[in-house]
């Protein structure tokens, strides 16, 4: 696989498992000895393109981001079930971990 279609494999992907928008550059021609597809995009949590470059040249887009696309991702849960611990310093705030595993309820 190579240029979009091999973008497309794992982008979305990340952004989904993630939770978060992805903003994706690529420059557009040779690179030494490698051709440069463009294909910048931003994709949002759910792994759904946004906007995307489809000129050859100097193309810019923009996107209006909806922070409760955030919250409602897939990937959300993981922020809430980070550890203290390894975090703290990071968020800068008091946390306690939250996890809603379904097969760790059913066990109990």
């Amino acid at each position: 696989m190579k240029g979009r279609q091999w973008l497309m494999k794992w982008l979305p992907s990340r952004a989904y498992d993630n939770g978060v928008y992805v903003v994706f550059s690529n420059p557009i021609g040779m690179d030494d000895d490698q051709l440069k597809n463009g294909c910048s995009m931003i994709i949002d949590p759910f792994g759904d393109i946004n906007a995307e470059c489809r000129e050859l040249g100097d193309d810019v887009v923009t996107a209006l981001l909806n922070r409760d696309k955030l919250t409602k991702a897939g990937g959300y849960r993981y922020l809430k079930a980070r550890r203290p611990e390894l975090y703290a310093e990071i968020i800068g705030q008091p946390h306690v971990p939250e996890q809603k595993v379904i097969w760790l309820q059913q066990a109990q």
